[in-house]
């Protein structure tokens, strides 16, 4: 059975034993009506019994049970006699009905009945072997009022269908009351106990969501807490903490290898770069150099990329998203000018602040402003945005992105239509990964009338 997702554990089992109550319920249920139904003997007993007792009732509110429906409805189903007097030399007939189906009395004389009455219940054999099947007869005695009587009750199959009243009764008594006062309980159990043997694995769930959010934001991974665990987590959370411990570390040698890369490659590129300059003017010269500077332009990304996190799990204090966005505009002011692009920039009179890296907000900023005045016509203008929550939006006039490539822009190494005059394919994907290392998220939509909209969130990151 798949777990929900929304479900907790401790919801997850009472609603299994809920299902497993009802289903034990049910199947006692039907157990319990079979026994008493396949049990012809019992089931007559306690409808006879039943009977009785309601007769007992109604003479102790004066009442004549004699006149009751079923009496006349089935006179050859049901019969009733009414003794008066405890010993059997003055016992009297009191009240009588259906006497046929009753065993024959015998008169004694001065109005008394000689009668065997002796408390329980049985079948009737028929004297006259008459072919009377299932007649059963159940005797009671009772004191009432100052009065000693004693009661027969007969029937003879049960056409009146008096049985389902006992059986409900029964069933009532027997399953349906027990188990409302079992399922409470054993559901008030289960709440109690697995309350307090989850509190571990509670405690370790929220460490786990705390380390989601450290990990999206560039903060160093802290091992899950493994006290007081069963066998069986404690295991699991011993071999996750494991698993971050090599996942950190391959991080960590993988940004050093990236930084170290990059770094060697600066000195070198800015040698061939030089010496490039001082080849005759041609063709093949400003390609090199193009070339060389696109390389420099990735190697410095790489370099960028590498250090964010670094630079976001050490240095962190509060930036004010307004300000850096308005100086960016600024500065990149003249390449607009140059690409014959207007900039307009618009944001709240107060600071929108939160806690991150100046510098890193700067750079994602900048590359996006960059790239749209690239690719926006000349006479167009790019508009800069900043929301009261720290949302930064570029609104250009380019060419668009179509559906397929919004996501895939802020892939590494990505360019559109593998044309390396479009970048060189880390810029977006750094974007990206420095609104995410702020607690934010960057994505593209189209932007109304043609182009294409950037939006940049930055939310205030661990402190």
């Amino acid at each position: 059975m798949r777990l929900h997702p929304s479900r907790t554990l401790q919801r997850t089992l009472v609603i299994r034993v809920l299902a497993v109550s009802s289903v034990a319920c049910v199947a006692l249920l039907t157990f319990f009506i079979l026994s008493y139904t396949l049990d012809k003997a019992v089931l007559r007993e306690l409808t006879l019994r039943n009977e009785v007792d309601q007769i007992i009732a109604a003479l102790k509110r004066r009442e004549d049970p004699t006149q009751w429906r079923d009496f006349k409805e089935f006179p050859d189903a049901y019969g009733l006699r009414i003794f008066d007097r405890r010993t059997a030399p003055r016992r009297r007939l009191v009240a009588e009905v259906n006497s046929n189906l009753l065993p024959p009395l015998r008169n004694v004389g001065d109005g008394g009945v000689e009668a065997a009455l002796l408390e329980g219940f049985g079948a009737i054999d028929d004297p006259d072997d008459r072919a009377i099947k299932d007649r059963w007869l159940f005797i009671e005695h009772a004191d009432i009022g100052g009065h000693s009587y004693w009661i027969q009750a007969v029937m003879v199959g049960d056409p009146g269908w008096r049985w389902r009243r006992v059986l409900w009764n029964e069933v009532y008594d027997h399953v349906l009351l027990p188990v409302l006062f079992i399922i409470p309980a054993l559901i008030s159990v289960v709440l109690l106990t697995t309350g307090i043997a989850l509190r571990p694995l509670t405690r370790v769930a929220s460490q786990a969501a705390n380390l989601e959010r450290a990990i999206s934001v560039g903060a160093t991974f802290t091992p899950l807490s493994e006290d007081n665990l069963p066998l069986e987590i404690g295991s699991v959370i011993a071999t996750i903490n494991s698993m971050l411990r090599n996942l950190e570390r391959s991080f960590n040698i993988q940004r050093q290898f990236t930084s170290d890369a990059a770094h060697e490659l600066r000195t070198p590129l800015s040698v061939l770069l030089l010496e490039a300059s001082h080849l005759p003017p041609s063709a093949i010269r400003e390609t090199i150099i193009h070339d060389l500077q696109a390389l420099a332009v990735m190697i410095n990304q790489l370099l960028r990329f590498a250090q964010a996190e670094e630079v976001m799990s050490r240095e962190r204090q509060c930036v004010d998203v307004v300000s850096v966005a308005r100086r960016v505009c600024q500065e990149t002011g003249g390449v607009a000018v140059k690409s014959g692009v207007e900039l307009a920039f618009d944001g709240p009179a107060e600071p929108v602040t939160t806690t991150g890296h100046e510098a890193l907000m700067d750079i994602a900023i900048r590359n996006v402003l960059e790239n749209a005045i690239k690719f926006s016509p000349e006479g167009e203008t790019v508009i800069v945005d900043v929301g009261e929550t720290g949302t930064v939006t570029i609104d250009d006039r380019g060419p668009g992105i179509s559906d397929q490539e919004k996501e895939l822009v802020f892939d590494r190494l990505w360019r559109a239509g593998g044309n390396s005059s479009n970048g060189v394919g880390i810029g977006l994907a750094l974007v990206r990964r420095v609104t995410r290392l702020h607690g934010g998220d960057a994505w593209v939509e189209d932007r109304p009338g043609g182009g294409s909209r950037f939006v940049l969130t930055f939310r205030s990151a661990l402190s």
